[in-house]
């Protein structure tokens, strides 16, 4: 990998920032107390064509790749609130997805839009009983002539209230034993908050986050075929893709609020004095912020490194796991680092610090916990025995 820095991701970078430094935190803050999608920050992200960086040129993207991806959610990170997450959801779940396996007619229909920021995107794809085991999902889709009939449960779902579409997925075979991963499709379902056949349980969450989580219950939903994107049964290793570039962008986002969290540890160490000194000048503050800032540094080569390997059409299942494990543990101690350097102002609402630390502590959990992307890289990469 080359790891030097072409002068347009140089601009990349002062651009993004640029957009981010427009919205401080008391707007992060007003739009998490009040639920409220971002609204000027994701026109002005579509204004500048970072909604549609991965897609390509003749459909109203930038025709970038999934590395350029990484460095725009890094820098929105790193540049304060959330506007880095905010991307897995329409530029990876929707973009990447349909620009990967769509057919002509969608890509046309949705690439565009999205590229836009006129159209949102949402994932159903979680159930209570099956959780990370995504081949023992219960939502079945049974054909009736040329629609689907839907109808399951999802949980833990993002989004929804403000998504146009839902990638959703279902099983539309049995379960084989002898094929598991055959019956599982994926679908394109337009306006899901509004959809005859869905209705939304919001679920409480203490995560600071300016959307709500959902049950989704799904009661006869009709679907056209039309709307399945890739293969019918064939969408489990689609997915499998999708997730690989949601574990990237995850790992981004983790890398640019632990950043974030240094950031403002250091301001604040440089500025607080006790005892007649700045406190940035003991050893005991500078170490742990180093040693935290170091890790996060590796955690943003390997993601940069899967990213790489993903536009190069490899495999990067193992360094898309890879990024996710260390860039959310970096993340999580660079937060609590910075927590600690803030002392009691640290908890103060009046901080930012420790709602990093929250954000980049469920990162440890989702979209993947961390025990099972060491099972994967224990058995996968390492080749020792299958341990669940």
């Amino acid at each position: 990998m080359d790891y030097t820095e072409t002068e347009e991701q140089r601009l990349i970078r002062e651009s993004v920032r640029d957009i981010a430094s427009d919205y401080d935190w008391e707007y992060w803050k007003g739009r998490i107390e009040g639920k409220e999608f971002p609204e000027e920050y994701w026109a002005d992200l579509a204004r500048d064509g970072w909604l549609g960086v991965t897609i390509p040129e003749e459909y109203g993207g930038a025709g970038l790749g999934m590395l350029e991806m990484s460095m725009v959610i890094e820098e929105l990170s790193r540049g304060g609130g959330q506007g880095g997450i905010i991307f897995v959801l329409t530029p990876v779940f929707g973009g990447i997805s349909i620009q990967r396996h769509g057919t002509d007619e969608q890509k046309e229909r949705y690439l565009p839009a999205i590229a836009d920021g006129e159209m949102r995107f949402c994932m159903g794809l979680t159930e209570a009983g099956a959780g990370t085991n995504t081949i023992n999902i219960d939502t079945s889709a049974e054909r009736d002539g040329e629609e689907f009939v839907i109808s399951g449960q999802k949980m833990w779902i993002s989004g929804v209230e403000n998504a146009d579409e839902m990638l959703l997925i279902a099983r539309t075979s049995d379960l084989d034993p002898d094929d598991p991963t055959h019956g599982v499709s994926m679908f394109l379902v337009p306006e899901p908050a509004e959809r005859d056949g869905i209705s939304l349980t919001p679920l409480d969450v203490e995560v600071p986050w300016f959307e709500t989580q959902y049950q989704v219950d799904i009661d006869g939903l009709r679907v056209h075929e039309d709307r399945i994107l890739g293969a019918e049964d064939g969408g489990l290793y689609l997915l499998w893709d999708t997730l690989n570039t949601e574990r990237i962008a995850g790992a981004a986002s983790a890398v640019g609020g632990g950043l974030r969290a240094i950031d403002l540890a250091v301001d604040y160490a440089n500025e607080r004095s006790v005892f007649g000194q700045k406190i940035g000048g003991h050893q005991a503050i500078q170490h742990p912020l180093a040693d935290a800032y170091a890790e996060l540094m590796c955690a943003r080569e390997m993601t940069y490194k899967a990213a790489s390997k993903w536009d190069h059409g490899e495999d990067a299942g193992a360094e898309a796991n890879i990024a996710k494990l260390r860039s959310s543990e970096a993340a999580t101690k660079a937060a609590d680092q910075a927590v600690q350097t803030h002392g009691g102002n640290g908890f103060s609402a009046d901080y930012e610090v420790y709602d990093i630390w929250q954000n980049s502590r469920l990162l440890k959990t989702v979209p993947i916990t961390n025990e099972m992307v060491r099972n994967f890289l224990a058995e996968h990469t390492l080749g020792l025995p299958r341990s669940y």
